[in-house]
C-alpha cells in the first residue's frame, strides 16, 4: 500500500503545472508527503518531491494546506523549501497566514531573500509588514582599530560550562549594516540563576552505554547477550564566601548465557554512588563538610545441564561524614577561555570594538549554558553575534572568514575542565563499611571505620591558554584501628601535562600530553600487604585534517616489581570527499 501511494505521489509531481481536471489534487498524499520520507525513496529524491508537493499544496487553496505552510515556513530555514512555503502561503490566500508572514519580515536572523518573499506574499493577501522594524539611522562606519589593552574578560570563576548552546538571532550575511548595534531578539533563552558573587558553576550530565551484543548460534541453539550502561550527574557552585558540590552516578552491568536445555548463566551487578560537599569561606581559608555513600549489588544465577542451580546476591555499602578544613579553591574556567579566545579572534580580524566586559562575557558564558543540550551550533552563533552586537564589541557584521572562526570557538571541544587554582584541605572522616558475611570471616574490613584524608588539587592554564598543567595528591591513615590490628595508610600522587595546538584559523591541529603517577599503600591496595606503583605516559596527537589522524602513546609503569613497557600507534589518513552532481 506504501509502495503504491508513493507510486501515485511520484506520478502527480511528475504532472508538474499540467491541470488534469478529471483528478482533483490528493490534499491528504501531498501533506503525508511532505510529514514523512517515504522507506521505498532515498533523502535527496524525497527532498525534491517534497518541494514539489509543497508547490502543488499551495495551489490546491485547501485550508488543509495553512498549518503544513506555515509549520515549513517558520522551521525549514535552511532548506529552499521554507522558501517555498512562505511564497505558497500568499498563493493559498488565507489570511491565517498574515501572522506567520510578518513574523518572517521582522525576523532579522532570515536571509534577505526570506523576508522579501514574505512581503511579497503580504502584498497577495492585502496585508502590510505591521511587524517590520523601522530602518536604523545610519551612523558612520568606525575605523577598526585593535585595543592597545589586552581586551578585559570576566573573572575565572563567571563560566557556564558546555558549548554549542544560545540563542538570539542577527543579521543576515548580506545584510551588512553600520546601525547600532540591536538586541538579541525574541526567542532567547531563559539563562541560569547566578548570583553576582559567583565565582565559578557547573552543570554536567553524563549518559554511557558500554559494551553491548547479543548472538544466537543456530547450530548449538546458544544465546549470549551482556550489556552495560552508565549515567553521572555533577553539578557544583563557587560562590566568594560559600561553595556547594554534588555528584551522583550509577552503572548497571548484565548478562545471560543460555545453551539448549537447563543450563543457564545469569548476572547482573548495580552500582550507585552519591559524594556532597559545603564549604564555608573566610578570605581562602574554608571550613568543609562532606557526605558520600556507594551501594553495590551483585546477583549470580548458575544452572548447570543436571539441573543443578547455584544463586547469589551479595550487597556492599560504604556510608561516610568527614568535617575539616583547607585553604584555596580550584575553579573550572573553560567557558571564561572560550570567551578570551573569542575575542582574540575578533581582534586578529579587526572586528573588535572593544574589549569584552564581564557583563557581556557573564552573559554569553549563560547562553551557551542555556542550550547545550543542543544539537548544532547554529543558535549558539546567532546568539553569540547578536549579544556582541548588542554590547557594541563586534564592528559590522561578520563576513564568512570571522563567523568561521566563532564557529571554530563555539565548538572548540579543548575547553572542557580547565582547571586553575591551589586546593589543599585535610578531614576527619566516620565511615560505616558493610561486607557480605561470608567475606567479613575472610578478614575484608566491616562496620566502623575512622580514617585521616589530605587532598591537594593544582590547576593552572598557561603560554596563552594553549598549555594546562593539573596535579592531584592523596593522602589517607586509618585511626583507633582495634588492638593488635596495624593502622594502614596510602599515598599518591597523578600529574599531568597537556599542549594544545591550533591553526591560523583556530581549527584544532592535535595535542600533547604527558602523565605521571606514583602511589604507595601499606593495606593490601596492590594486592600485597605493602607495594608502590609508578607509571607514566606519553602521548601525541595530530590532526592532519578533518579526515585524517595521527596518536601516538607510550607507557611505562612498574607495580611493585612487576614492569610493564607499551606503545601503540593509530593513523589514519583520508581525504574528504570530492563529488559533484549537475
Amino acid at each position: 500500500m506504501r509502495t503504491l501511494l508513493a507510486a501515485t505521489t511520484m506520478l502527480a509531481i511528475a504532472l508538474g503545472g499540467r491541470v488534469v481536471h478529471a483528478q482533483p489534487a490528493d490534499v491528504s498524499g501531498l501533506i503525508k508527503l511532505i510529514d514523512n520520507e517515504p522507506s521505498d525513496m532515498d533523502r535527496s529524491t524525497w527532498k525534491e518531491k517534497r518541494r514539489e508537493a509543497t508547490r502543488k499544496l499551495a495551489e490546491t487553496k485547501d485550508k488543509r494546506a495553512l498549518p503544513v505552510l506555515i509549520k515549513l515556513a517558520e522551521t525549514e530555514t535552511f532548506d529552499i523549501v521554507g522558501e517555498i512555503a512562505i511564497e505558497g502561503l500568499g498563493t493559498l490566500g488565507d489570511p491565517g497566514a498574515i501572522p506567520t508572514l510578518q513574523k518572517i519580515v521582522g525576523d532579522t536572523s532570515r536571509d534577505k531573500g526570506q523576508r522579501d518573499l514574505a512581503r511579497k506574499s503580504l502584498a497577495k493577501l492585502g496585508a502590510g509588514s505591521a511587524q517590520t522594524p523601522a530602518p536604523p539611522t545610519p551612523a558612520p562606519t568606525p575605523t577598526p582599530t585593535p585595543p592597545a589593552a589586552t581586551p578585559t574578560t570576566a573573572p575565572p570563576g563567571e563560566t557556564g560550562l558546555e558549548n554549542n548552546a544560545g540563542a538570539g538571532p542577527t543579521a543576515p550575511p548580506g545584510e551588512t549594516s553600520t546601525a547600532a548595534p540591536t538586541p538579541a531578539a525574541a526567542g532567547a533563552p531563559d539563562l541560569p540563576d547566578v548570583s553576582d558573587d559567583t565565582l565559578a558553576a557547573y552543570d554536567r550530565v553524563t549518559f554511557a552505554a558500554g559494551a553491548a551484543s547479543l548472538s544466537y548460534d543456530t547450530i548449538s541453539k546458544r544465546l549470549d547477550a551482556e550489556g552495560n550502561v552508565a549515567g553521572q550527574w555533577q553539578k557544583r557552585v563557587e560562590r566568594e564566601s560559600f561553595a556547594w558540590g554534588l555528584d551522583a552516578g550509577g552503572q548497571v552491568v548484565a548478562g545471560l548465557i543460555n545453551p539448549p536445555g537447563a543450563a543457564q548463566t545469569r548476572g547482573t551487578e548495580i552500582d550507585a554512588n552519591a559524594d556532597g560537599e559545603a564549604r564555608v569561606y573566610a578570605g581562602q581559608l574554608y571550613g568543609i563538610g562532606r557526605a558520600a555513600a556507594a551501594l553495590q549489588t551483585t546477583y549470580v544465577s548458575d544452572v548447570d545441564a543436571m539441573d543443578n542451580a547455584f544463586k547469589q546476591t551479595l550487597s556492599y555499602g560504604d556510608f561516610q561524614i568527614a568535617v575539616g578544613g583547607g585553604y584555596g579553591r580550584e575553579l573550572d574556567i573553560g567557558a571564561a577561555i572560550r570567551v578570551r579566545r573569542l575575542a582574540k579572534a575578533l581582534d586578529a580580524n579587526r572586528a573588535l570594538g572593544k574589549p569584552i566586559d564581564a557583563a557581556t562575557s557573564k552573559k554569553l558564558q549563560l547562553t551557551w549554558w542555556s542550550l547545550r543540550a543542543e544539537r548544532s551550533t547554529y543558535r549558539a552563533l546567532l546568539a553569540t553575534i547578536a549579544i556582541l552586537r548588542e554590547a557594541g564589541v563586534l564592528l559590522g557584521e561578520p563576513d564568512a572568514g570571522v563567523t568561521y572562526e566563532i564557529l571554530n570557538v563555539l565548538r572548540d571541544t579543548y575547553l572542557y575542565q580547565r582547571l586553575e587554582g591551589f586546593d589543599a584541605n585535610i578531614e576527619f572522616g566516620e565511615g560505616y563499611l558493610r561486607r557480605p558475611a561470608g567475606e567479613v570471616a575472610n578478614g575484608v574490613e566491616n562496620g566502623r571505620v575512622e580514617q585521616l584524608i589530605a587532598n591537594v588539587g593544582y590547576g593552572a592554564q598557561l603560554a596563552d591558554d594553549k598549555v594546562s598543567l593539573v596535579g592531584t595528591a592523596f593522602a589517607r591513615l586509618r585511626l583507633f584501628a582495634p588492638m593488635g590490628e596495624p593502622s594502614p595508610y596510602a599515598v599518591g600522587a597523578t600529574a599531568t601535562a597537556t599542549r594544545f595546538t591550533y591553526g591560523d584559523h583556530g581549527d584544532p591541529f592535535g595535542t600533547v600530553d604527558v602523565t605521571g603517577t606514583v602511589a604507595y599503600s601499606s593495606d593490601d591496595q596492590m594486592n600485597v600487604d605493602s607495594g608502590m606503583a609508578i607509571s607514566a605516559q606519553l602521548g601525541f596527537t595530530y590532526l592532519l585534517n578533518q579526515a585524517s589522524g595521527l596518536r601516538l602513546a607510550a607507557q611505562v609503569a612498574d607495580n611493585d616489581g612487576a614492569y610493564l613497557i607499551g606503545a601503540t600507534l593509530t593513523a589514519t589518513y583520508g581525504l574528504l570527499d570530492g563529488t559533484f552532481a549537475r
